[in-house]
């Protein structure tokens, strides 16, 4: 997120104010261009599309819940796989996390929808807030996380505050804040401690930092034994949680956390104990790691993002961006808004940095004239052309330039001037 609330602020000014109109027309053929090429039989019998079609990379997941001792909802995490089928990513998700997903007048939280006898029970509610499959789900209690974290002996950690299990007898206190070494056993007992005492999202940093020694501690064995793959070459995906874990810990790990927002008071009548996970955050967070995986709720296309800038083409920009992860949340959000769907999302700098000129690469060319229309409003200068290859369940693969970047200051400047006059005549 960018640390400057006024931009953020200003930023938000200039689409409500300046842009909205032609914002909404693009908008409108993104999904009017969708739909009609879904229903369209034309051209079917004319020939074969004999363009390669490229799968997007196959990252087995699974969810893990933990419990406390009572059968408490404790910590949740979405683990995936690289797709080289070692190593890979969890995501730390708030227990609170609203299961609605902001919609209907009841807020629900995670741990009011969980039955720790039954790990499905809050699977759907998180393929929903995070827009994603979820291919495995186990829930586990102390005694089966420790079995799970086996490899690992011990842990250096710096708590952000004391561990408390309320459903124990005293103090409950399970560690101290502060920095130490943690055993397997007491690892796992603090992330199945439950805390009663204050909002649940207060606690939510002891997790996210448990999680993230955890992953420290990978690989945990250098070189990794190979995995098994089929007659392509290709690993064959884990059949348990178990299993996936264990592979998991056999390559690189990074801990990715959801931002999350509070719900408005009008939007949590009854003052539930909840947080709203941000969406476009979700997206971001999954169309990185897990392309495949990201479901494509929304009636309009479905795009790929590339966002390849250098640092030095970002830092011209002054304090617009702070990094292309940024740019595209910012973009995804709008385009979710829209009713477009975002799946795959690269941000990694290329060597050159990005084009001049955002090139927009459709799958089919009856998107080009609409594209060519929405391309230049919400990507900048920007050129569109059918793709030469067919990457499997994306309609646009949009490659941004430096040309969306003008296109966001121009948007900026002229932000500053709305915000500037509604402050005058205040």
């Amino acid at each position: 997120m960018t640390a400057i609330p006024e931009r953020r602020k200003r930023r938000t000014i200039v689409g409500a104010v300046t842009g909205f109109v032609l914002v909404s027309v693009a908008a409108g053929l993104f999904v009017v261009g969708a739909i009609t090429l879904s229903n369209s039989q034309e051209g079917e019998a004319v020939g074969v599309d004999e363009r390669p079609v490229v799968a997007l990379p196959d990252t087995p997941n699974a969810m893990l819940a933990v419990t406390d001792n009572e059968g408490q909802l404790a910590s949740v995490v979405i683990m995936t796989l690289l797709p080289e089928g070692q190593g890979g990513s969890i995501v730390t998700v708030p227990v609170n996390a609203d299961g609605t997903v902001g919609f209907g007048e009841q807020r629900r939280p995670l741990t009011e929808l969980f039955d720790a006898d039954d790990p499905e029970s809050i699977v759907e509610p998180l393929e929903e807030m995070l827009t994603i499959t979820i291919e495995r789900s186990a829930v586990v209690g102390v005694d089966e996380l420790v079995e799970i974290l086996d490899p690992i002996e011990s842990l250096q950690v710096v708590l952000p505050e004391d561990v408390v299990d309320s459903s124990q007898l005293g103090s409950g206190i399970v560690a101290l804040a502060g920095p130490q070494t943690l055993r397997r056993l007491l690892v796992a007992q603090a992330l199945a401690a439950v805390n009663d005492e204050g909002a649940s999202y207060d606690h939510h940093a002891v997790d996210v930092e448990l999680w993230t020694q955890l992953a420290r501690t990978a690989p945990i064995k250098v070189p990794a034994e190979p995995v098994d793959v089929d007659e392509f070459g290709r690993p064959i995906p884990p059949d348990t949680v178990e299993e996936l874990v264990m592979r998991l810990w056999e390559g690189d790990i990074e801990v990715r956390d959801i931002a999350v927002t509070e719900p408005l008071e009008s939007a949590n009548p009854t003052g539930a104990d909840v947080v709203l996970v941000d969406r476009a955050d979700a997206v971001l967070v999954f169309a990185q790691i897990s392309p495949a995986l990201v479901s494509t709720p929304n009636p309009a296309m479905s795009f790929r993002i590339e966002a390849r800038y250098s640092d030095e083409q970002l830092e011209a920009t002054g304090d617009l961006f702070e990094s292309s992860s940024e740019l595209v949340r910012e973009m995804t959000r709008e385009l979710l808004f829209f009713q477009a769907n975002v799946i795959s999302i690269d941000t990694a700098a290329a060597a050159d940095g990005a084009p001049e000129v955002t090139r927009i690469e459709v799958s089919d060319k009856r998107f080009i004239e609409d594209m060519e229309l929405a391309g230049s409003i919400f990507f900048g200068e920007s050129v569109v052309v059918v793709s030469s290859t067919v990457l499997d369940g994306v309609d646009a693969v949009v490659i941004l330039g430096t040309g969306y970047l003008d296109l966001r200051e121009l948007n900026d400047e002229g932000a500053v001037v709305v915000q500037d006059t509604v402050e005058t005549d205040d």
